[in-house]
C-alpha cells in the first residue's frame, strides 16, 4: 500500500512540474509555451531560461525519490515480469538423449566391414525414428513456448551433428554408394 502511496505523490509533484513549467513557457511567449509540448522543448526552454521555472524544477526532482521508492517496497504481486526475466529457470545443457556423444550403435572397434555396414543401418533406422518424433514435436511447438523451442533446437542439433556423423561413415563404408 505505501508504494502505491509514493508512486501517486511522484506522479502528483511530476504533474504540478510540469504544469509549472508550461506556465513560465507561456510567460516568456506563445511559441515557447506551445514549443514545450514538442520533443526535447522543455530541455531548450530550461537551458535558456534556468531562472524561470525554479519551483517545476524542485517538484520534477521530488518525483525521483518516490518513483524509486515505489520500485523498493511495492508488493511481489506487482512485479510481475521482471521477475521472470532475471529469474530465468535452468536448462540442462542436453537432453537425456545424446545423439552425437552415445557409443550405442557404434561399436568401437569392429574389424568386420559387414558388421560395421550393419551398425550404420542400425543408426540410420534409429535416426529416422528420431527424426519423426522431431517432426510431430516442431508441429505441435508453440512460437511463444520459449523453453520448449530451445529444448527442441538443442535436440535438432544432436540430432544433425549425428545424421553428420553416420552420414561421413556410410560415404567411408559405401565408397560406390553415392
Amino acid at each position: 500500500m505505501a508504494a502505491l502511496i509514493f508512486l501517486a505523490i511522484g506522479l502528483v509533484c511530476a504533474l504540478i512540474g510540469r504544469i509549472l513549467l508550461v506556465g513560465a513557457a507561456f510567460g516568456v511567449s506563445i511559441w515557447w509555451g506551445l514549443g514545450v509540448f514538442l520533443p526535447f522543448g522543455p530541455l531548450l526552454f530550461r537551458l535558456s531560461y534556468p531562472d524561470l521555472a525554479p519551483l517545476s524544477r524542485k517538484f520534477r526532482l521530488a518525483t525521483l525519490p518516490c518513483i524509486l521508492a515505489y520500485f523498493i517496497l511495492r508488493p511481489p504481486s506487482l512485479s510481475g515480469s521482471h521477475q521472470q526475466f532475471f529469474h530465468l529457470p535452468q536448462f540442462p545443457s542436453a537432453p537425456a538423449q545424446h545423439y552425437g556423444l552415445e557409443k550405442v550403435g557404434w561399436p568401437a572397434k569392429t574389424s568386420n566391414l559387414e558388421e560395421r555396414r550393419r551398425a550404420n543401418s542400425r543408426e540410420f533406422e534409429r535416426l529416422r525414428a528420431r527424426s519423426e518424433k522431431l517432426r510431430l514435436q516442431k508441429r505441435d511447438l508453440l512460437h511463444s513456448d520459449a523453453e520448449g523451442n530451445l529444448v527442441y533446437n538443442i535436440e535438432l542439433g544432436q540430432f544433425n551433428a549425428a545424421l553428420e556423423k553416420a552420414n561421413a561413415e556410410k560415404s567411408a563404408l559405401w565408397p560406390l554408394a553415392k
